[in-house]
């Protein structure tokens, strides 16, 4: 009796044995999809098909997205030169240089050595004209405008071309251009004589001065956007270090418009309304007209 139940539980273990063995080989499959339409999750199970691998895990395409989101454009680099970048980030300087100049004249006489003539806003096309002539001459600003803002300002010129993908020759170049044509010849000149101080340093000294400025701010970028172990710090820095890039792109994503930029020799810009509103407020007429003409749509 014994002897028999022995060979019953040997045989009843070798058939649960070739049963498993025979379960073993059969497919099972576990599928994971996610429907986007509803925001759910599915899971299905079958065992239909034969696979050696007995648990296959199968994500839809786009399932996982383990990528950081992209730098916003002033924090990067272009791979290649990108003209209508850097033709927006001139609008930019454009508006920030006429503000400039705009607090320039709420600023002491002490600072600015811009006296009162100076600051009339009339007759602008023949005062351009005279200081054009006059110039370029040594001037008497403070130290600090000509050896630190303007190599500063200078490098903000540099930077602007950098990040849109010009190498440092080409940079310089275009600080260059915006510091002698756009800033001494152009906006600064109806207010002042151009300076030999500024039309040397400003491109010279702004193009060693913006390259570091420009590798310091993609290292902080390499290193998470921190300076001394804060965010914050290291957000305000890489604005120092960027500002027309920083600012060119909070305006494009808040505004989302277009802006032109354009030369005018006609009086009043052609428009007779304006210029009559002005004459009858006691405006004088220039028979010579100069200036430029920004036409912003929003």
């Amino acid at each position: 009796m014994f002897k028999k139940s022995i060979a019953a539980l040997v045989l009843s273990t070798s058939t649960l044995a070739h049963a498993n063995m025979s379960n073993y080989n059969q497919h099972i499959e576990f599928s994971y999809t996610v429907d986007q339409a509803e925001n759910y999750t599915l899971y299905s199970y079958s065992n239909d098909a034969i696979n050696p691998d007995p648990f296959s895990l199968s994500l839809s395409e786009n399932t996982l997205n383990l990528e950081e989101p992209p730098l916003p454009k002033y924090l990067t680099v272009q791979n290649e030169k990108d003209w209508d970048y850097l033709k927006g980030q001139t609008y930019t300087i454009l508006g920030l240089s006429v503000a400039t100049v705009g607090l320039m004249t709420l600023l002491p006489e002490s600072i600015t050595k811009w006296d009162a003539e100076d600051r009339n806003l009339s007759g602008l096309g023949s005062k351009w004209k005279d200081n054009v002539t006059d110039g370029p001459v040594w001037d008497r600003d403070e130290h600090f405008l000509n050896y630190i803002m303007h190599p500063y300002f200078g490098g903000v010129y540099y930077t602007a071309a950098r990040h849109a993908g010009f190498n440092e020759f080409e940079s310089f170049l275009y600080s260059a251009t915006m510091s002698a044509f756009f800033w001494e010849y152009g906006v600064e000149a109806f207010a002042e004589v151009p300076s030999w101080q500024d039309l040397f340093i400003t491109p010279f000294f702004g193009a060693v001065v913006g390259e570091l400025m420009f590798e310091a701010e993609q290292d902080i970028v390499a290193s998470g956007g921190e300076v001394w172990g804060s965010e914050t710090m290291g957000g305000v820095t890489l604005f120092f270090l960027n500002p027309v890039g920083h600012i060119h792109g909070w305006v494009s994503d808040a505004w989302g418009g277009s802006a032109e930029f354009q030369y005018s020799s006609k009086p009043w810009f052609g428009n007779h309304d304006a210029a009559q509103f002005a004459m009858d407020a006691g405006a004088s007429y220039d028979k010579a007209f100069y200036g430029v003409e920004m036409k912003i749509t929003f």
